[in-house]
């Protein structure tokens, strides 16, 4: 139970943070996701109310606000050799938008899961203009956590903060 309640910490002060930090998202009920619905690693986060989620056909989790000028994708991905197929991963995900794979790349963890935070400009079939930051994780031995933030040209910068503490108050219950 102490151990639970450990882990659990760092995640509510997040979550605090994020009811207490976003104006918006304070005046406006707060709900938890968890994808996959069942089972372990999984991924919980809090968005505001009025966000839309649904699950896509490949099992990918997708939330946006009510103005769909910022998006995020969320998914685990197995792999024989996660940290290791990171870049691998990055570049299959963010090369056929983009003449470079990424801009940048950085480190970067969720919930204590290290990787590496990819940050490009994407321009989306109907010439749509986006920031896009992957963040990719190796989890345990076998899979790849995937949490993609889409932010189109004309998000507000309100919007943006609210994306931007959605985004570090993603979690990951950890798997067996």
């Amino acid at each position: 139970m102490g151990e639970t309640c450990s882990a659990m910490r760092p995640l509510l002060s997040m979550l605090v943070l994020l009811a207490a930090a976003v104006p918006a998202a304070a005046a406006e009920p707060l709900r938890e996701i968890r994808h996959p619905a069942s089972g372990q690693p999984a991924f919980r986060c809090l968005v505001p109310e009025n966000w839309t989620s649904q699950v896509d056909a490949g099992g990918n989790l997708l939330l946006a606000n009510r103005g769909r000028t910022a998006n995020f994708s969320l998914a685990f991905t197995p792999s024989p050799r996660p940290r290791e197929a990171l870049d691998e991963l990055a570049k299959e995900l963010l090369d056929t938008a983009v003449t470079s794979p990424w801009d940048s790349r950085e480190p970067a963890e969720i919930s204590g899961y290290r990787g590496f935070k990819y940050a490009a400009r994407v321009r989306a079939p109907n010439g749509v203009v986006v920031r896009a930051e992957v963040v990719l994780v190796a989890v345990g031995d076998q899979q790849i956590a995937v949490s993609s933030l889409l932010l189109a040209e004309r998000v507000s910068p309100a919007d943006e903060g609210t994306a931007r503490l959605v985004h570090a108050a993603i979690h990951i219950a950890p798997g067996p």
